[in-house]
């Protein structure tokens, strides 16, 4: 045991005890302890490093560096100021939190989304989201799709039941009126044109026009135009980008009018067009080749340039197969049309359906000129009802004077 006074032997003491300072050791000089190891971040050859969230959703823009430095979102592209010194990345953080157009938004009370089945029309459905936040474009583009869809009128949205509908749905809807509605379906087609002009600056090589002209009851012409090509995927796309009145169907106004059509689209690899079997077609089609030829894109320099409607041609051959039975064709076609001529007329020509038990469910339908198996379904429909045309012509006095000089249709025909 050391005594009070002595030194104590530092050799002697345990190893976990501190050093003890003798009377006679001499004091550390603070400038010869070793110099400690510096805690400064070594310097990124990338640039500063960001360890902020909001990076994984932010990405500094190029162009922006001379300038002040900003940051567009990885999904909308939307941009905002992100020097570190004077902005920091506050308003990225928020913005990453609320982007609607970021798939990974999924716990977000904001954004949340749920998923959705949608028919896509061929027997199946699409699985997508949909969000529930609300979106005022979003609604009023999705009404001018409604509206264009459904050919609904414009006073629609001004219905009581339409908007009781609607405040159910979303309180917050503003009803636009039938006057701003005309306005949104514009702006929505104008969308659709800009986008339907890029996929044919981008997505087709060649492209197969149809065209299709009428005359309505006003006696109005018109002319549709229908684009048919094959995308990059090796896909078939048919697009109606042209839907217009002409003044009259002749050949070089069609013509003229397509080539118009085409030079305000862009398109000038035409491969075919495909037409009515008309004369004033003819004219039209060479009208076009001797313009699309002096833009030097013909195949095989405009030989197979012209092609004639299969489904027409086939039209023109049915109708003169049933010039052979015009008179027999033509008594059915009035008897169906004197049945269906009032609704009074109907119901006694059903009393006499019920008369013979007839349980036939055709319904009387007349054929139209430019559809030949109409005229097919008119037959069908009124051979099965031949006793009860005789019975109309027996109990109905006005049934035989319908017809005129001719006569009603018999058993012959």
């Amino acid at each position: 045991m050391p005594t009070a006074g002595n030194v104590v032997d530092p050799g002697t003491l345990p190893t976990n005890h501190p050093p003890v300072a003798t009377e006679n050791a001499p004091t550390a000089d603070p400038t010869d302890l070793p110099p400690r190891p510096s805690k400064k971040r070594k310097a990124n050859a990338n640039g500063p490093q960001r360890t902020s969230p909001a990076w994984e959703s932010f990405t500094i823009v190029p162009e922006s560096e001379s300038l002040d430095l900003q940051a567009a979102c990885n999904y909308c592209d939307k941009r905002y100021l992100c020097d570190p010194k004077t902005h920091g990345t506050t308003n990225l953080l928020a913005h990453s939190k609320t982007c609607p157009k970021n798939p990974n938004l999924l716990s977000n009370g904001l954004n949340q989304t749920v998923l959705t089945f949608d028919p896509n029309g061929c027997g199946g459905v699409n699985l997508g989201a949909a969000s529930h936040r609300f979106n005022v474009e979003s609604c009023r583009k999705a009404l001018a799709k409604f509206i264009i869809l459904d050919e609904k009128p414009f006073r629609l949205v001004e219905g009581e039941g339409f908007k009781h509908f609607c405040r159910t749905l979303q309180p917050q809807f503003a009803f636009p009126s039938r006057f701003t509605i005309p306005r949104d379906c514009f702006k929505l087609y104008l969308e659709e044109k800009l986008r339907l002009r890029a996929l044919f600056r981008s997505y087709c090589s060649r492209v197969a026009l149809t065209t299709d002209c009428w005359t309505s009851v006003q006696n109005l012409g018109y002319l549709v135009l229908t684009a048919h090509f094959v995308d990059n995927e090796w896909n078939y796309v048919k697009r109606i980008f042209s839907f217009s009145g002409v003044p009259n169907h002749r050949g070089d106004t069609i013509g003229k009018h397509v080539e118009d059509v085409l030079r305000s689209w862009g398109l000038r690899n035409v491969s075919t067009i495909t037409v009515d079997n008309a004369s004033s077609n003819d004219v039209a089609v060479g009208v076009l080749r001797r313009r699309i030829n002096n833009m030097n894109v013909l195949v095989l320099d405009g030989e197979y340039l012209h092609f004639r409607c299969c489904a027409h041609i086939l039209n023109l051959v049915v109708m003169d197969g049933l010039k052979t039975n015009n008179l027999a064709i033509s008594k059915i076609r009035t008897a169906v049309r004197f049945v269906r001529s009032s609704p009074q007329i109907l119901a006694k020509f059903k009393e006499c359906v019920g008369f013979f038990g007839i349980t036939s469910k055709k319904l009387l339908c007349l054929d139209v000129p430019t559809r030949w198996y109409s005229t097919y379904l008119m037959l069908e429909a009124a051979e099965k009802y031949q006793v009860a045309f005789v019975k109309l012509d027996i109990e109905d006095t006005s049934y035989l004077e319908y017809f005129g000089d001719s006569s009603p249709p018999t058993y012959e025909d």
